[in-house]
């Protein structure tokens, strides 16, 4: 069963300018031949052509593969029918108007000057084949009834295809403004857009660029039709230049690390996202979306040396949060006090310090790092076994820019180690 949301649209609205225009026909026309006394014979092919008729078309091209195509068809076929009605009531003035310019007009709107030319011809070969068949006679007149019934009827019928041009006007110029706004609403996207965005074809050469390459390559460099890979890093460039040729050919979406030498010679890396725009793999685009994570790749190394550093120092290091959860131990903790990395990890820094001074001594501890942002002692200590051993510890506060501690980092070791020949800093409040 045909859903009728999905009917093509040409097709629907044919349908029923036919079927009311073609129910109008019946009318004026059923009244000439009722004037002049037709058989019962004319009568069944009157209802034939213009009751039953449009509804079989209209379901012709509703099921055919290309709906519009065979409406547009069925065009030409009206142009035959009614050249053939016209010779057949003796060519009558204002029914041959009406039955052939409403079907030169339907030709001129659908198909153009071409669909006139064919029109024109479908309805000479229908009067042909009806002079053909019935012979050739011109009975001009028509009845004061009849001619005022045509009459009105081309008016309204040029009235109703006009109102349905109208219409589809009005939804051209709609869609148009939409499909401008949004255009607009893309470009200011682009155009304004810190990343790097643009299109390229199959084979890599640049359509359209951002404003933003300016800050990164040289105007030639970006140029239309210019090799897009060219300023890619060399070991990079191949692979950026298959992933394209396969986004474009698929039509999938596909991410690729890239490093592009810039203008000063410097190579950026960037993190790209390639997207294939277009139903026609011949015909498709590639949409290029580069981020730049320099600094972040940058800012991840430093971490990752950071981190590197951190779990190969002889001091063990425990980083809190500003709220006293722990956020990292690292390696040297672990072995001195005895407790696994994830037994500590997310534990309040008072259920895993394990000391011997009272909660006094601490409460003054964190008083002068909130006040000095800095405290280092000695102090007495318990690892996880039980067995205790001294430390030298030190304290510090991390500030953002307003001034907030945002974490605290203990460093400690234990002083009974061989760390403690070189020497130990004495207690600034005491052990």
């Amino acid at each position: 069963m045909v859903n009728i949301a999905t009917r093509p649209r040409l097709v629907h609205t044919d349908y029923a300018v036919r079927a009311a225009a073609f129910a109008y026909c019946f009318v004026t026309i059923g009244f000439h031949l009722w004037e002049r006394g037709a058989a019962a014979g004319t009568w069944a092919l009157l209802a034939a052509q213009f009751l039953a008729y449009p509804h079989l078309v209209y379901w012709r091209a509703l099921l055919s593969a290309h709906p519009d195509r065979a409406e547009r068809d069925n065009l030409y076929l009206d142009a035959t029918l009614m050249g053939a009605w016209a010779a057949y009531l003796g060519f009558p003035t204002w029914i041959t108007l009406a039955l052939i310019g409403s079907t030169l007009m339907n030709a001129a709107v659908n198909r153009g000057a071409l669909g006139i030319a064919v029109a024109l011809t479908c309805t000479l070969a229908g009067s042909l084949a009806w002079a053909a068949i019935g012979g050739l006679r011109h009975l001009p007149m028509t009845s004061d009834r009849v001619t005022l019934l045509c009459f009105f009827g081309v008016m309204a019928y040029g009235t109703m295809v006009g109102y349905v041009i109208h219409r589809q006007n009005r939804r051209l110029t709609v869609a148009r403004e939409a499909l401008r706004s949004s255009e607009e609403r893309y470009r200011l996207i682009a155009e304004n857009a810190g990343d790097l965005i643009a299109m390229v074809d199959r084979d890599g050469r640049w359509l359209y660029t951002s404003p933003s390459y300016a800050k990164v390559l040289e105007p030639a460099q970006v140029a239309l039709g210019a090799d897009a890979l060219a300023r890619v890093h060399p070991d990079d460039a191949e692979a950026a230049r298959k992933a394209i040729a396969r986004a474009a050919a698929t039509g999938k979406a596909r991410e690729l690390a890239l490093r592009l030498v810039d203008r000063d010679g410097r190579i950026r890396q960037y993190r790209s996202h390639i997207h294939a725009l277009g139903e026609d793999p011949a015909l498709r685009k590639v949409l290029l979306i580069s981020n730049d994570v320099t600094d972040l790749r940058e800012s991840e190394e430093r971490l990752l040396l950071a981190a590197h550093a951190l779990e190969s120092m002889t001091e063990a290091i425990l980083i809190a949060a500003a709220d006293g959860t722990v956020v990292t131990v690292n390696r040297a903790f672990c072995q001195i006090t005895g407790y696994p990395r994830e037994d500590v990890l997310g534990q309040p820094e008072k259920a895993v310090r394990n000391a011997l001074q009272p909660p006094e001594f601490y409460d003054e501890l964190y008083a002068t790092v909130q006040r000095e942002g800095y405290w280092s002692g000695t102090t007495w200590s318990k690892r996880r076994n039980g067995s205790v051993y001294r430390e030298w510890r030190s304290v510090r506060a991390v500030k953002d820019e307003s001034g907030r501690v945002t974490h605290y980092v203990n460093v400690f070791y234990e002083l009974d180690a061989p760390k403690a020949a070189a020497g130990s800093p004495g207690s600034q409040i005491g052990a």
